[in-house]
Formats: C-alpha cells, structure tokens, sequence
C-alpha cells in the first residue's frame, strides 16, 4: 500500500505538472493570436499573386515554358512543414503521414526540403532525400526562409533534376480544424479558359510572356510557401492548446482522486495513532489499579 509520504510527493508533482501545462497553453494562445494577424496580413498577397497566374495562364497555351511544360525527370520535389516541437496532440504524425503518403502515391523518386525537425527527423529514418532541413521556423516563420526553402526546390527544378514541385503543411481552417494539405505549385497548369478573358480583354506582355513567367514564378513560390508555413504555424498552435488544456484537465482529475486517497489514508493513520493512544492509557490505568 503507498505511503501518505509517497502520496504526497505524487500531488506535489502533478500539481507542479499542471501549472507547466496552464503556462504552455496561454503562451500557445499569445502565438496563434500573433500567427493569425500575419496570417491576415499575407492573405492578400498570395491571393493577388493567385490572380496573377491564372491570368497569365489564360494567354499561356501557346507558349512551351519549363515551368509549365517541362521534361520529364522522373523526380518531384516536395517542400514539407511541420514543428520544432512534440507537446501539441497529432500535429506532427498527420502532417508526417500526408507527406509519405505522398510520396508513395507518386511511385517515383523524390527529393525534399523540410522545414521542422519533426519532419526531417521523420523522412530520415525512412532513407528518403532531404535536400536542405531549416530547424528553427515551424513556430516564427519568417519570409526569408520561405524565399530559401523555394529557391532550393527551385533550382532543382530548373536543372532538370525535379519535374514538379509540391508542400505539404497543415491548413488552418479554424482552430478544431486542421487539415494536413498537399498543393502542386509546379508545373503550371493551363487554364480551361485559355485565350478568354471574362470581360473580353487582352493582355500583353513586355518584352514577353516568357520573361513575365521567369519573373513571377519564383516570387509565386516564395509567397506559397510562407504562406504555408503561417498556416502550419497556426495549426501547431491551435493542436497546443487543445492538447495542454486536455493536459490540464487529466492532471485535475488524477489530483483530486489522489487527494481523496491521500485523505482517507492520512484519517486512518490518525485513527489508528488515537487507538493505540487510548489503548496505551487504558492499559496503564488498569495497571495502576492492579
């Protein structure tokens, strides 16, 4: 049976864990409120630039540019985001598991850049290519590192080496639902409306629509994938809370049952020590009258 000594050292101890886990959980809400607002920020960026290609993608079906018709390398590239961390429920394994999944599904080589040591770590155990791992952007993404993630993918794609170029991250849909995602940025896909214009208008392009595509393409790139790590950002932050207020809540619950034991074996150790005390006292009373 436990001692009330080892009792008490349990509560101590869950009490110690539960003030970690409220801290975690508040410092998790300040970040996705944070991540949210430059989430907010971008999305009109990347939604402008979304409206950018599909424009210039309906005056594209003439034009045989690599990065809408390149030749086959037998090899796709695959920019992954994950965390930095453990601590925020099944982030990391679904994001994990999306990107292998991916993989598999493409029966083909692949070479990835991770951003997150989760997926790193991940991909490396299963022998798969990681060009390039940044470690340290999952939870404060910065554009800088969206901008060298893509230019690896990039450049490997403009040797031949790759043929296309995805990311896989987790979309923020809101803060019970995180979806892990894959998106193809390249290649570019012609439009089914190619040539057309819904207000009937033409678009040129100077000195050309190939130089426009070498222009925008890879500032395209940057902006998905910053977008992609905001997103992922959020979704780590979001799985935090929910994962440390669940946290919370058990170590609540293991306390007040542990509580309860404790009291019951510390009412029956004073029980048992003013037994023997009024044992002690009968037994010397009736020696004295003896």
């Amino acid at each position: 049976m436990e001692s009330a000594q080892g009792l008490k050292s349990r509560l101590h101890s869950i009490s110690s864990t539960r003030q970690i886990t409220r801290s975690m959980q508040m410092i998790a809400s300040t970040k996705v409120q944070k991540t949210l607002r430059r989430m907010q920020q971008n999305a009109p960026y990347v939604e402008r630039f979304d409206d950018i290609i599909r424009n210039v993608m309906r005056f594209a079906f003439h034009t045989r540019h690599r990065y809408i018709a390149p030749p086959d390398a037998g090899c796709s590239a695959i920019i992954a985001v994950s965390g930095n961390r453990g601590l925020c429920g099944a982030y990391n394994v679904n994001v994990c598991r999306e990107t292998v999944s991916q993989i598999r599904r493409m029966n083909r080589d692949v070479r990835c850049v991770t951003v997150g040591r989760k997926i790193r770590d991940h991909l490396g155990r299963r022998k798969y290519i990681v060009e390039r791992a940044f470690d340290g952007a999952s939870e404060s993404p910065f554009y800088e590192t969206a901008r060298d993630a893509g230019k690896i993918a990039l450049e490997l794609y403009e040797k031949g080496a790759v043929d296309s170029i995805f990311i896989v991250y987790t979309r923020y849909e809101s803060a019970l639902s995180l979806l892990p995602f894959t998106k193809q940025i390249l290649p570019l896909g012609v439009s089914d409306q190619s040539g057309r214009d819904p207000r009937g208008r033409q678009m040129s392009f100077e000195p050309g629509l190939d130089d426009a595509l070498d222009h925008v393409v890879p500032l395209y790139l940057s902006a998905c994938v910053y977008g992609a790590m905001l997103n992922a950002a959020a979704c780590e932050q979001s799985a935090r809370i929910v994962s440390m207020d669940a946290a919370s809540r058990n170590c609540a619950d293991m306390y007040e049952r542990l509580s309860l034991r404790y009291n019951r074996l510390r009412q029956s150790s004073i029980t048992q020590e003013l037994n023997e005390i009024v044992g002690g006292a009968e037994a010397l009373l009736s020696t004295e009258e003896g």
